[in-house]
């Protein structure tokens, strides 16, 4: 199983791009807190918790950027599947992709990867709503500001 979601959001590229690579404005809508360093190998951490060991992407990084239209990142599941996402299993990879369309943006998340594990498939489900509820916060912030 894998995900792929997709949404129009009507502002400018510039301003949904911003909203993923400037730790600042992702806290407005992703996390409580967060660590980005926006270039290839740089931090792209997320924490819905106080304690960076709970509920967090903490160790996750971006793995390959082209500037406005495309990025991929390291993922980790919240504490009660991150087992699969610790040795020796690795991270799993999520792909942001963005399409300039005159005014509004065209946005799609995804991850293709699937893993022979017990419970991946609730991860994946979980994972895929999480996304579909993030991404409608993302769209309400910057609509509606």
């Amino acid at each position: 199983m894998s995900y792929r979601l997709e949404i129009k959001i009507n502002v400018p590229i510039e301003n949904v791009w911003k909203a993923w690579s400037k730790s600042s404005e992702a806290v407005k809508w992703l996390s409580y807190k967060s660590n980005i360093n926006f270039v290839e190998n740089g931090q792209y951490e997320f924490f819905w918790d106080d304690d960076p060991e709970i509920d967090s992407t903490l160790g996750c990084t971006l793995l390959s950027i082209k500037d406005h239209t495309y990025f991929q990142f390291e993922w980790q599941g919240k504490n009660e599947y991150l087992y699969m996402f610790q040795p020796p299993y690795s991270k799993t990879n999520v792909e942001v992709f963005f399409q300039d369309l005159h005014g509004s943006t065209s946005l799609i998340v995804g991850q293709k990867e699937t893993r022979d594990l017990e419970h991946w498939s609730e991860y994946d489900s979980w994972m895929k709503d999480a996304w579909e509820y993030a991404l409608q916060q993302l769209k309400t912030y910057l609509e509606k500001g």
